[in-house]
């Protein structure tokens, strides 16, 4: 059975503003998808979205990490990522896993006590 999706949102700490701020990591499952299959229709036919709104939230995303995490080179419609983007990518891969641990484990908790 597929790990649920439950919209959740994580901390980031923003070091300039030294303040926290939220990460949503709706956002990073999105990017997780882009990630793996390296084309933003494939990602929006997964996720069941829309492409314009897969970019919206890889925009967002960028914006919320304060970097370019996917290079887009416009006339052969490839994409590739960068630095950041691959790292992002890990630490997305780790998160997402974390939260549907999260998940399962606090359900099985529910229903056992049930």
């Amino acid at each position: 059975m597929p790990p649920a999706r439950v919209r959740l949102l994580g901390w980031c700490i923003d070091k300039k503003k030294e303040k926290t701020k939220l990460l949503d990591l709706h956002h990073l499952e999105t990017f997780r998808v882009v990630g793996k299959t390296m084309n933003f229709t494939k990602a929006a036919m997964i996720l069941g979205y829309s492409q314009s709104s897969v970019t919206s939230h890889i925009q967002a995303l960028e914006k919320e990490l304060g970097t370019t995490l996917l290079e887009r080179d416009r006339f052969s419609k490839s994409i590739t990522l960068t630095e950041a983007g691959r790292s992002a990518l890990e630490y997305a891969n780790r998160l997402i896993g974390m939260a549907n641990e999260l998940i399962t484990s606090v359900r099985r908790g529910t229903r056992s006590r049930n």
